[in-house]
């Protein structure tokens, strides 16, 4: 004799060992089998069988594979399931979307190799204040062209070390002196934009945009030179500071660069930033 396939009722059957309560359908009452489709579990009955018998042979059949059902045979996802499935593939979608652009490639990344070439605006040279050294009244500061190329390697997507050069030089026509100072060392930085665009989950243009903090610390050698008698004079010293840094990139690997605060040798530098 066949069985009826009408659906009589919704059972959930609450053992209290598991942390998901599970979603059975029962026909005419008595047990027969247990058999899985897309992954919910029905029970198929006939005439009478106690409840407890059912739990039973639930945690027998259950025992082995409520690792694999999980999630999936809670009371939730079975009802959303057989009651609006199109809400529950929509958020899937989003989740899988969100999770997609969680991961999508920032500005600043892991294993980043930066190489920035810039332009020197206003001149310093660290802890010192060198005064010219030919009987001048004048020191060494100011607008004094240069340039600096900073290389940065990424070992997080949030923090960047590497080292830097920069030059800067001046001829003074009333003292007929050549001024030409280098500046070296190396210097680390926070991109701060990366890790707020990570955890507010918020559209913020990261792979895009970078702004970072950095601090340096190094060393300088400058010369000064009298061209009308040919005496040279030198000046070494120690040099740190920090500031903070905007970069935009145009394309993923080619960007500008704006960075101001006590720069290794300067107030402000301009550029353009390649990214490897």
């Amino acid at each position: 004799m066949g069985y009826n396939t009408f659906l009589l009722e919704y059972l959930l059957l609450y053992i209290p060992e598991w942390k998901y309560p599970i979603g059975v359908m029962c026909i005419n009452f008595n047990l027969v089998a247990i058999t899985q489709k897309n992954n919910f579990t029905f029970v198929l009955m006939k005439n009478k069988t106690t409840f407890s018998t059912i739990a039973l042979f639930l945690l027998i059949f259950f025992g082995n594979n409520m690792l694999a059902f999980g999630e999936e045979l809670s009371a939730y996802n079975f009802y959303n399931k057989l009651q609006n499935p199109k809400k529950v593939k929509s958020e899937k979608k989003a989740k899988k979307d969100k999770n997609k652009s969680e991961e999508k490639e920032g500005a600043s990344a892991k294993n980043n190799f930066v190489i920035q070439p810039t332009i020197n605006f206003g001149h310093h040279s660290g802890f010192s204040k060198i005064k010219n050294g030919f009987g001048y009244d004048y020191y060494y500061t100011g607008l004094i062209p240069g340039f600096t190329l900073n290389l940065d390697y990424n070992p997080h997507k949030y923090a960047s070390i590497g080292a830097y050069y920069g030059v800067s030089f001046q001829k003074f026509t009333k003292s007929n002196v050549l001024f030409l100072s280098h500046a070296f060392g190396v210097r680390s930085a926070f991109h701060w934009w990366q890790l707020l665009a990570d955890k507010s989950h918020k559209n913020l243009l990261a792979d895009k945009i970078d702004f970072d903090i950095h601090a340096h610390l190094g060393g300088f050698m400058a010369t000064e030179k009298d061209n009308t008698t040919n005496v040279k004079l030198k000046h070494l010293g120690f040099a740190a500071g920090g500031g903070i840094a905007f970069r935009y990139y145009f394309v993923k690997y080619f960007g500008v660069a704006l960075e101001a605060g006590y720069e290794e040798n300067s107030w402000m530098k301009v550029g353009m930033v390649l990214k490897f």
